[in-house]
């Protein structure tokens, strides 16, 4: 980047939609194109340290395990966002509903980098340094998934399927700088021993590399999920204990364990829950393994937060989130 632009941004959103990503982006490894798909899309899921593939009954399963929907008795909704790194933001928005012997589910996650100064080269300089375009132009970049998901349960066992919409893309006005898109599937299943276990396992990011405008086709992050969650103390009392785990297989990178932790107290339908996630040989990265977080319930009404660290910066993010479930 010329002088005076802002190179941090722009810099992580170039690697990252090139495939190149970068060390401060969680969980990345630097070998596919659709950096959302790797980052926790809802707030609970980001405190769970995204052991996520075996929690059922919550609309964000749309984002992991479809299977995990076939819980949903009725219908759920919810909204998570995350201020994220050099000015980006994490948004994502999910809802469920049952219809027969079906769970259907929608879902919008976006990693959107924002906008910055286009710089062109200063002729006074010979092109050493940068000045602001004189039109006020803008470079913007973003990476986001549409999802769409069906859930169907016999007894204890659930099967679902996810077909997505990934698109990468960064342009100035008028003109792509880089485009990857193009579809994905994801295959999952549960087997939910009432309210007190559930073991799940679903293949993530199925389907063709992403069409590019450069004509280099862009591999998917085909990642194999399989996890357990056990509630330690039983839900429907006044104190609630939940453990979870899964085991992560990510395409073109080493396997990995990640662990949550949710536990508090709920009487009369209000309560305050507490969370904790940790990642166990992961690829190194600047995010830290461990992550926490909370949450408060009113009746159906949850509201979610979760904190993640990053080392070299030392700093982090918050994610914040919202979910109604009838």
């Amino acid at each position: 980047m010329s002088r005076g632009a802002r190179p941090g941004r722009l810099a992580v959103a170039l690697l990252a939609l090139a495939g190149a990503a970068p060390p401060l982006a969680a969980q990345s490894g630097g070998t596919t194109a659709g950096e959302v798909l790797l980052l926790p899309a809802t707030a609970r899921e980001l405190a769970l340290g995204g052991a996520y593939a075996a929690i059922v009954g919550d609309e964000g399963s749309v984002f992991v395990n479809p299977a995990g929907l076939a819980a949903i008795r009725h219908a759920a909704v919810g909204m998570s966002y995350q201020p994220y790194l050099f000015g980006a933001y994490l948004a994502s928005g999910a809802a469920a509903v049952r219809v027969g012997r079906f769970d259907i589910g929608v879902g919008l996650h976006t990693l959107d980098y924002g906008q910055d100064t286009v710089y062109r080269p200063d002729p006074a300089t010979g092109g050493e340094t940068g000045i602001a375009d004189p039109a006020g132009a803008m470079v913007g970049a973003y990476s986001a998934e549409a999802v769409t998901s069906l859930a169907y349960r016999f007894g204890m066992f659930s099967l679902g399927t996810s077909a997505k919409y990934v698109r990468d893309h960064m342009s100035i006005p008028d003109t792509a700088l880089y485009d990857a898109s193009g579809p994905a599937f994801d295959v999952g299943g549960a087997l939910a021993f009432f309210d007190i276990a559930a073991l799940g396992v679903v293949v993530q990011n199925l389907g063709p590399d992403l069409r590019t405008n450069t004509g280099t086709p862009a591999p998917l992050p085909r990642t194999v999920r399989a996890g357990f969650s056990l509630n330690i103390v039983d839900p429907e009392e006044t104190s609630r204990l939940m453990v979870t785990g899964d085991f992560v297989a990510p395409r073109g990178r080493g396997s990995y364990w990640a662990f949550g932790v949710e536990g508090g107290v709920v009487a009369g339908g209000v309560g305050l829950l507490g969370r904790l996630g940790f990642a166990s040989g992961r690829a190194p990265g600047d995010e830290r393994s461990l992550v926490v977080g909370g949450g408060l319930v009113f009746h159906n009404l949850r509201l979610d937060y979760g904190y993640q660290g990053f080392g070299s910066m030392g700093t982090g993010t918050s994610s914040f989130g919202i979910r109604w479930v009838p």
